[in-house]
């Protein structure tokens, strides 16, 4: 059992070593959500498959990884954390491995259903393992590193997979996680430790079989929307049915006494609002890092290897960014990172909208870097603000919520801007039956598109400085005032150690 001393930041801190096993784990895991996408014609190519077969080996893995998420705090507590990531990092990492080995489409998909069960609960494992090392003052600090693969991963999804389909094959991109997955399986072995089991907690199994339909049919609904369009039967069928048993679940957790998500966390007003303020930071997030490869690729004509070295700098931005944000959180609280990461996000999206096929790669580069810096300063910010509201006790659920919201938001915000982009494709009078994926829409109309939805995503992040002026810390809050109400910031870090 574990109390809290006040001590000196030491020159080496050994829970470094395990927050190193859990972020390889969670980058592994979101990594495969994206670096698919750009082998996907490789592999249809290959198994002379359709593309809408090819959307399976996509779907597949989120739908995983849907279901398994909700689960991933009950069966944390009742077999041990350390016990429990291990076992999925091995389906994991198993799972990769058939994939590389796959022999034909359905195959693959039976593949990467695997390794979505596996994938899907290292993230929220890994982020409650850490959790149970750490105080609250500690979290700022901590949650750079837990944040950085959320910020990274989606980043070099498609460059890294761009070079090793272009340069060696589709295969790779799954065979990769093999020597990567073996040894962080032996590295939690050494460096992890084991969380007390509650073998007595009961089950929610109506909240798993309602989470089990509304989550994967949501991001289904989600994708199939975008494709079809949202008047098209599947995807109004889908989304109804999982909005119905969204409903269904969000009242059975409101009433059972141990809920597989602790969605009463929402009645914390702060929870809440940093939520909601993350739905924008993930808005924009994942918005460029959809849309500029796209623009890249059908506006400028460049190749994958070529878009991968201009989003580089953007991921080494956002961990300088991310890291400094973390020592001073203590100090300055976070409304002050979070306002000023989202007006450097507002006016490098804005200045998206001047950028043509003309510009240089030098100034492409700048203005992503500049976003990293944005990103690395709100993101991991946000969720320290809102796990700060959570009691410890309520960790390893609260971190599968928090999973859950942002990987629909995730889904939430491509399906927006994919619809703002086609519409404003159409607006912009390209022939009709031209898009912007297959490269046949004129150039001018695919700009004017472009431009159009990095405005919208520019409005959306004016949305999340609104937000960002009322978020507060309670935990610094409580420490920093003293009895005459005057304010004094902590010399000390809290950290736990043995008793």
């Amino acid at each position: 059992m574990s109390i809290y001393a006040l001590t000196r930041v030491q020159s080496f801190d050994r829970r470094l070593l395990p927050l190193a096993v859990t972020t390889i784990g969670s980058f592994m895991s979101i990594l495969d959500t994206t670096i698919v996408n750009v082998a996907l014609p490789s592999i249809l190519q290959q198994f002379d498959a359709r593309i809408e077969m090819g959307q399976l080996v996509l779907t597949s893995y989120l739908i995983a990884l849907a279901i398994v998420i909700p689960l991933s705090g009950f069966l944390g507590e009742k077999v041990g954390m350390k016990r429990l990531y291990m076992l999925t990092l091995l389906c994991f990492t198993i799972g990769s491995a058939l994939c590389g080995f796959a022999w034909n489409l359905p195959s693959l998909v039976v593949f990467r259903v695997i390794q979505g069960l596996g994938g899907g609960m290292l993230q929220p494992l890994g982020m409650a393992i850490v959790f149970s090392m750490i105080s609250p003052l500690e979290r700022a600090r901590f949650m750079g590193f837990l944040g950085l693969p959320l910020l990274i991963a989606p980043i070099l999804g498609p460059s890294f997979g761009g070079y090793l389909v272009e340069y060696v094959s589709w295969r790779a991109i799954f065979w990769i996680n093999l020597p990567i997955g073996l040894l962080n399986v032996l590295l939690a072995i050494r460096l992890l430790r084991e969380t007390p089991k509650q073998p007595a907690t009961p089950m929610d199994t109506w909240g798993f079989v309602f989470a089990a339909v509304a989550f994967p049919c949501i991001l289904l609904g989600l994708t199939e929307g975008e494709d079809q369009g949202w008047t098209a039967a599947l995807p109004v069928a889908l989304l109804t049915i999982g909005a119905t048993a969204l409903l269904l679940f969000v009242r059975r957790e409101l009433r059972y006494p141990q809920p597989l998500l602790r969605v009463r966390l929402f009645k914390n007003p702060m929870f809440t609002l940093a939520l909601g303020v993350q739905f924008v930071m993930q808005f924009s997030l994942f918005g460029l890092a959809y849309l500029l490869p796209l623009f890249l690729q059908s506006v400028d004509g460049w190749g994958a290897a070529q878009v991968g070295l201009v989003l580089l700098p953007q991921g080494i931005a956002s961990f300088i960014a991310m890291t400094s944000a973390g020592k001073l959180y203590n100090s300055t609280g976070p409304r002050p990172l979070v306002i000023g990461g989202f007006v450097v996000m507002a006016v490098t999206t804005l200045l998206f909208t001047q950028v043509d096929q003309h510009t240089s790669a030098w100034a492409v580069t700048g203005l992503a870097a500049l976003r990293g810096v944005s990103l690395g300063l709100a993101a991991q910010t946000i969720s320290t603000v809102a796990f700060n509201t959570v009691p410890r006790e309520h960790m390893p659920r609260a971190t599968s919520l928090v999973n859950v919201c942002q990987r629909v938001y995730g889904s939430v915000a491509t399906a927006i801007l994919t619809s703002v982009l086609v519409i404003a494709l159409q607006t912009s009078g390209a022939p009709e039956g031209s898009a912007i994926a297959d490269r046949t829409a004129p150039v001018p109309n695919m700009l004017t598109a472009f431009h159009v939805t990095f405005a919208v995503m520019t409005l959306m992040t004016i949305v999340g400085i609104v937000g960002a002026w009322f978020l507060r810390d309670h935990v610094l809050q409580d420490l920093q005032r003293d009895g005459d109400g005057s304010r004094r910031v902590p010399k000390l870090d809290l950290e736990p150690v043995e008793a």
